[in-house]
C-alpha cells in the first residue's frame, strides 16, 4: 500500500512490486489482488505483463495517502535511483505522468549541471522501462533561478499541480513556490 500510496504515480507489474517491498511474489499478489477488490487499485495487461496502476478516483486515496506519509518514508523508486548520477544536480521532480496530471508541461524536470550524454540515455532506458514516451526538461540553476524570480509561467504549472520531488539541494531562496495540494515528500534524500 505504502508503494501506491507515497511511491511515484506509475504502473507496477508484480515483480517489479516484490522487489521495491522486498516480498514474496505470492504474498505481493496476495495483497495486490485485495487491493483490486476494494477498487483502490486497477489492472491491465501489455507485453504479457499484469501492470497495476492507482485508481485516482479510489475515494480514501487523499486520506491513505496521507496517512502512508506520515507513518514514514516512502518507498524509493528504483527507476530514479541513479538520477544524481548524471552530473550535479540540484532539483529533480516528477510531473505529469509520474503525478497523473494531464496539463503538465513536462514528465521530468532537472535542474543543475547534467551530462547530455548521460541523461539521454537514462531517459531512452526510463521509457524502456515504462514503455512509454517521457518529456523532460532540464535547466540550468541560473536559469531556473531566472524564470523563478519571473514566476515562469512553465514553472507555475509544475508546482501549482502535485509533483514529487527526486533530489532538492536548492537552498532556501530557490525552493519551489508551492501551492500544489497533495504534494508528496522527497523520495530520494537530499545532501
Amino acid at each position: 500500500m505504502t508503494l501506491f500510496a507515497t511511491g511515484v504515480k506509475r504502473p507496477y507489474y508484480v515483480r517489479e512490486i516484490s522487489r521495491h517491498v522486498n516480498e514474496r511474489l505470492n504474498a505481493v499478489r496476495r495483497e495486490l489482488e485485495i487491493l483490486r477488490k476494494i477498487g483502490m487499485l486497477t489492472t491491465y495487461n501489455e507485453r504479457h505483463r499484469k501492470y497495476y496502476v492507482v485508481n485516482p478516483v479510489f475515494p480514501l486515496l487523499t486520506e491513505l495517502t496521507s496517512i502512508m506519509q506520515k507513518s514514514g518514508p516512502g518507498i524509493e523508486d528504483i527507476l530514479f535511483k541513479d538520477i544524481g548520477r548524471l552530473g550535479d544536480i540540484r532539483f529533480a521532480a516528477l510531473s505529469g505522468f509520474f503525478t497523473d496530471t494531464k496539463d503538465a508541461p513536462t514528465d521530468l524536470l532537472i535542474v543543475g549541471t547534467a551530462d547530455e550524454a548521460r541523461l539521454t540515455a537514462f531517459v531512452k532506458k526510463l521509457e524502456k522501462q515504462l514503455q512509454r514516451e517521457i518529456t523532460y526538461t532540464p535547466m540550468t540553476e541560473s536559469e531556473y533561478r531566472y524564470r523563478r524570480n519571473f514566476n515562469d509561467l512553465f514553472l507555475r504549472q509544475i508546482f501549482t499541480h502535485p509533483f514529487k520531488e527526486l533530489i532538492n539541494k536548492l537552498g532556501p531562496d530557490l525552493q519551489p513556490a508551492v501551492n500544489a495540494p497533495k504534494q508528496s515528500a522527497s523520495i530520494l534524500k537530499s545532501a
